[in-house]
């Protein structure tokens, strides 16, 4: 399937694009996240800093990896999910999804006062939220990077 050209798509166009993957729930994840993301967001012609995507997505799912893994959980079903999507107004939306519904002190830890990973995501510019599935088990950290110039 042929993909139309970034220059296609005008800024500011309801049409939403989203790819979804899913990662192993160990350190692996963190180097196929990385690949998978520099590829998904230049596909969806995202019009900011990739480098900064790739961070973001890193920082997230290193958290996820170390945090979003119940001990209960059966090897076999050790995964987290990682989606990507260009909304309406050309925001990069990064979503992690994880197994661990539970999220003590996520202002505290999105301030820097309870680790460091959903700060240095803040720092990068992303706002972070999180929110629990409809059905399912787990939790989803999002983080949303605004379009704007990249420095070359």
């Amino acid at each position: 399937m042929a993909l139309p050209p970034c220059a296609g798509a005008p800024p500011g166009s309801p049409l939403v694009r989203s790819f979804t993957t899913h990662l192993p729930g160990d350190t692996r994840a963190l180097y196929l996240a990385r690949v998978w993301t520099r590829r998904i967001v230049t596909v969806l012609c995202w019009h900011g800093n990739v480098l900064v995507a790739v961070e973001a997505v890193a920082r997230l799912v290193d958290n996820g990896v170390r945090h979003g893994i119940p001990s209960s959980v059966p090897s076999s079903e050790v995964q987290l999910t990682l989606s990507i999507a260009i909304d309406e107004t050309g925001s990069l939306v990064i979503d992690v999804a994880d197994l661990n519904p539970a999220f003590p002190d996520f202002d505290a830890a999105v301030r820097g006062e309870r680790g460091r990973g959903l700060w240095q995501v803040a720092s990068l510019g992303a706002k972070v939220t999180r929110f629990l599935p409809h059905e399912g088990r787990g939790k989803t950290v999002r983080a949303v990077l605004a379009p704007g110039p990249v420095d070359v």
